[in-house]
């Protein structure tokens, strides 16, 4: 009887695991737009239950006000942003191009200005050859910059030669987002009941990973894009493209430490260097003051109350998630993270006894007495 029990037990874990392989294949095109979908219905979901509640718990039109609230305030701007930015990066490293050409960037280097910096960083770094004529500052710069520019073209090529794939999975992720928000709920107890963890645990799975999204989102996310519109109204000011530079610098603003230093900083520098003192102090004075100081400001405003992971883990988990699964990865890398280490606390918990601080071998009752040194008595 055990024996026919161990055999029926194996058949039905091998045909559910064929059977969740198959499932995988049929959703893996769709998967990407299913995961998103999940993250913002988990976002969203208090704004759908304040909705459900006003509109006397009809989840059905609470669920179609919510993904059409969502499609008009988040995903359409974003589509229409990212189309224009692509316009705009195409115009500015064109322009950073021709400028490349026509300055000599070598007489730059030898400004009076500069001769004092350059001088005291080879003082201090004697090991770095910092000679104008050797560095070849000017053709690098030409060749990154024909690299951005061929892949900008390529990336609008793609987008442009794939509109009906764009629509297609636009119209797939509005479909998603519905049903989750109707359902979801429904959804997940579901899952809760067929894992084999502790209730407690599968709650403290859930409350990470959804308190991580939200903080990738607000605290990430947000405060990006508020750098980038702020940063990028003090480049419009001083008479840089804003478009494509602000939103340079939403991104720069993810990176601990510099942020959007490392684009208002150059920017400064530059317009210093052509002679336009003026907008060097205010683009310096606006990206020291304003633009860095909504990180320290808003940050705590936004992650208020909430869980929210280490800026060090969440600068390498979004770095490693896009060398790894590409843009999405800017979500993907901290949820990944975040997942492993709610488990390793979990695993940490179940095992305690194990995993217990390990005494010394002399502590233990049962080990034998210390040798005494040589040429000790008793």
């Amino acid at each position: 009887m055990a024996k026919q029990q161990h055999i029926y037990s194996y058949f039905l874990l091998g045909i559910l695991a064929a059977s969740l392989f198959l499932a995988y294949k049929v959703l893996s095109p769709f998967l990407h737009i299913i995961l998103i979908g999940v993250i913002l219905a988990s976002i969203f979901h208090p704004l759908h239950v304040r909705l459900r509640t006003a509109l006397g718990q009809r989840n059905t039109v609470a669920a179609l006000c919510s993904v059409l609230l969502i499609t008009l305030v988040i995903i359409l701007p974003t589509m229409f942003f990212l189309g224009s930015l692509l316009a705009q990066a195409a115009k500015s490293i064109n322009g950073i191009q021709i400028w490349l050409k026509t300055v000599n960037m070598a007489d730059w280097l030898k400004h009076d200005a500069l001769t004092p910096y350059l001088d005291w960083l080879q003082e201090k770094v004697p090991f770095l050859d910092l000679d104008p004529t050797k560095l070849d500052l000017q053709n690098n710069l030409l060749d990154l910059s024909k690299r951005m520019g061929q892949m900008m073209l390529d990336t609008g090529t793609k987008l442009l030669g794939n509109v009906l794939g764009l629509l297609m999975n636009f119209v797939i992720m509005i479909f998603v987002l519905f049903f989750l928000m109707r359902d979801g709920e429904a959804m997940l107890t579901q899952i809760k009941h067929l894992s084999p963890l502790h209730d407690a645990q599968e709650e403290r799975i859930l409350h990470k990973l959804r308190d991580v999204s939200r903080s990738v989102v607000f605290g990430s996310f947000l405060v990006a894009v508020c750098q980038g519109i702020v940063g990028g109204i003090g480049l419009a000011i001083v008479g840089i493209p804003a478009l494509f530079w602000g939103a340079m610098m939403g991104f720069a603003s993810l990176i601990p430490v510099v942020g959007t230093l490392i684009i208002w900083g150059p920017a400064a520098i530059y317009l210093f260097l052509i002679g336009d003192w003026k907008g060097a102090a205010i683009l310096a004075a606006w990206g020291g003051i304003i633009i860095s100081g909504i990180d320290s400001v808003l940050r705590p405003l936004l992650l208020q109350g909430k869980a929210n992971m280490s800026t060090f883990y969440v600068f390498l988990s979004i770095i490693g998630g896009i060398q790894y699964f590409g843009p999405l990865g800017i979500l993907y890398g901290p949820l990944t993270l975040a997942l492993a280490m709610v488990l390793l606390g979990i695993y940490a918990e179940e095992y305690s006894d194990i995993l217990a601080v390990k005494r010394d071998p002399l502590d233990s009752p049962d080990a034998p007495p210390p040798v005494p040194p040589a040429g000790n008595k008793a």
